[in-house]
């Protein structure tokens, strides 16, 4: 996992997170796309094999950007300046979205600062 945490919260992206995911329970970018409807995600998939979702809270704050390739792939967690995680509330949490989602997420500590 990488982040990039961003200077004064007048950015349109108050914080951006990268993790690398596995298959779990769910064994294909298809099966994945449900699921997540099914538990109330908005989910959006403008390529084979990328998803774009978010919860059904209004206003939404975190956006998960999901791409596929051979085994896995990344997720991009976005959060906008609304939101009021700190990037630690966030990786703790990844492990709620990886069960809802079926997947396995690697959660390390690769962390760079931005001003």
């Amino acid at each position: 996992m990488s982040w990039v945490k961003v200077g004064s919260g007048e950015e349109p992206i108050k914080s951006a997170l990268v993790f690398e995911w596995t298959w779990d329970s769910v064994k294909s970018f298809d099966e994945l796309e449900k699921r997540l409807r099914e538990r109330l995600f908005y989910v959006l998939r403008p390529r084979n094999d990328v998803i774009v979702a978010t919860s059904m809270t209004n206003p939404s704050m975190i956006i998960f950007v999901i791409t596929c390739r051979d085994g896995g792939g990344d997720i991009v967690v976005i959060q906008n300046p609304g939101g009021w995680y700190d990037d630690e509330d966030i990786v703790e949490h990844m492990p709620l979205f990886e069960k809802c989602a079926g997947i396995k997420i690697k959660l390390g500590r690769d962390v760079e600062e931005s001003d």
